[in-house]
């Protein structure tokens, strides 16, 4: 296949516009999941540091290169068959569909979900990767591609093709809710993105309204944004939270753990205070080595046993066959938790000699590659580098500095809280003991600790029907104030403090 050079777009970013990487959850950019690779036929050029520590040096000599980190030129290059493809997942549904359906999406960075629904219930639903992954795996990188009109285009009508793709499949429908994070909300809706590029940040616009994406599609009704990174995916939860058969009673601590991590402290029902701090796509199983999105196949948990780390995988009825699983977010958690009790991963996060038989057992299977520790975990390949651990401490970090900011901020202790609910990457699958362990949340709280699911989705059903819920989200703009933190002077400071498996307060 001969594809034309586009100014501007690195290499990963033009074979993904041509079809490759399809489904595959792409750290883009940032060298660190080694998906894109390919092989430079001639002419390879210069090895940046990350691909050092992704080849060998014969592979370096061979010509292996990581294609996101390089711009398009002229050059002949092999693509092998892309690792690690994320199956797009459809529950059976019969093929008798009832008439005015409606559509809640939840659009997130990394991940769409979405279900038809009928007065609230669903019918069928489904989930993938958002088609835009290969442009951007985090906000800001995605941010960056929209900044020109023509590629914020392109952004946009990936989703929205992939809409029309979903809906053709299925049925018609009267109306569409979509839930998002203002940059995936502002993207589809191709408004201006530079507010949300750059401070002061500002939105594009609210939400609470219906938007016309394509004239092939209903209207979309996105619900209000509460702050310039804490969207309509947040108000949808706290909807889901107050419209589900027990009201939930404040004080809660309501977190959507994603690429973006976004926070609600509810003091009552007249008085919010939100929150957002960037934590990466690593609990979304994006850019680590062996990352993969939480889905059929793909490892959610581990347990150690005499024989070595058994894994546990989430299964369906029918998986697509992948020839090398994945590691979800709340896998690396497990896997992390499991390292520290057993004291082969310190506190710090370094590697270390195990503290019991079966631990030094593990802890014997510590290697190196390419100069990089790396511990074997003894199953189909896979493997736990230290810049992966690195990565889960930065998530442990952030989550951290902002449980313990907004509590500071209300003047509460952990143990004041009614309930602390986790939605997004977190909120299926986890275990709260492995938050406890790796530091995420005190001891204290895990007892009023619960996973909710996906709560964007959740509450994007509701709002397909529910006037009054519309009615309740209208009015959470005016209910909330925003508490800053990435722009806060000591962010840095109280950021590294808490790069410890440990919750600091």
């Amino acid at each position: 296949m001969e594809l034309v050079p586009t100014a501007g777009l690195n290499i990963a970013q033009t074979l993904f516009l041509n079809g490759a990487f399809q489904g595959v959850p792409l750290c883009s950019g940032m060298g660190r999941c080694g998906l894109c690779k390919v092989r430079f036929e001639s002419s390879p050029p210069e090895p940046r540091r990350e691909e050092l520590q992704k080849f060998t040096a014969t592979e370096i000599e061979s010509g292996w290169r990581l294609s996101c980190l390089h711009q398009t030129v002229e050059a002949s290059i092999h693509l092998p068959k892309p690792e690690r493809v994320v199956p797009r997942v459809a529950e059976k549904f019969s093929k008798e569909l009832p008439e005015n359906l409606a559509l809640a999406v939840d659009l997130g960075t990394t991940g769409l979900h979405w279900a038809f629904t009928l007065d609230g219930e669903t019918v069928k639903s489904g989930q993938e990767l958002n088609p835009q992954i290969g442009l951007g795996s985090e906000v800001m990188s995605r941010l960056a591609f929209a900044a020109k009109p023509e590629q914020c285009k392109i952004l946009s009508e990936l989703v929205t093709d992939r809409l029309k793709a979903i809906i053709s499949d299925t049925a018609q429908v009267r109306e569409m809710v979509i839930s998002g994070n203002p940059s995936m909300t502002s993207i589809l809706a191709q408004d201006d993105v530079q507010g949300l590029s750059r401070a002061p940040y500002s939105l594009p616009d609210k939400g609470g309204k219906k938007v016309s994406l394509d004239a092939t599609l209903p209207e979309a009704y996105i619900p209000p944004h509460l702050a310039p990174f804490v969207g309509a995916d947040i108000t949808s939860g706290i909807v889901a939270l107050n419209f589900a058969e027990t009201k939930i009673q404040p004080p809660y601590l309501f977190a959507d753990l994603g690429t973006n991590g976004e926070f609600v402290l509810c003091l009552s029902e007249n008085e919010y205070i939100v929150s957002s701090v960037p934590m990466g796509p690593a609990l979304e199983g994006v850019g680590m080595s062996n990352g993969r999105t939480a889905g059929p196949g793909a490892v959610s948990a581990f347990t150690l046993t005499p024989l070595g780390l058994s894994p546990s995988v989430i299964k369906a009825e029918e998986v697509e066959q992948n020839p090398k699983p994945g590691i979800t977010g709340t896998g690396y958690l497990s896997l992390c938790a499991i390292l520290l009790k057993s004291g082969v991963l310190t506190s710090e996060g370094l590697f270390s000699s195990g503290s019991t038989p079966f631990a030094a057992k593990l802890a014997n299977r510590l290697t190196e590659i390419n100069g990089t520790p790396v511990l074997d975990l003894g199953h189909e390949g896979l493997t736990l580098p230290a810049p992966d651990v690195e990565e889960i401490l930065k998530v442990k970090a952030a989550f951290n500095l902002a449980m313990s900011a907004l509590l500071n901020k209300a003047g509460l202790a952990p143990s004041d809280l009614k309930e602390l609910i986790l939605g997004g990457a977190m909120g299926q699958h986890v275990n709260i003991n492995d938050l406890v362990t790796t530091g995420f949340i005190p001891a204290g709280s895990a007892a009023i600790t619960r996973a909710a699911g996906n709560t964007s989705l959740e509450g994007a059903k509701i709002l397909t029907h529910n006037q009054e819920a519309r009615e309740f989200a209208a009015k959470l703009p005016g209910l909330s104030r925003v508490l800053e933190l990435a722009g806060s002077d000591d962010f840095g400071t109280k950021y590294l403090e808490r790069m410890i498996f440990k919750y600091v307060y």
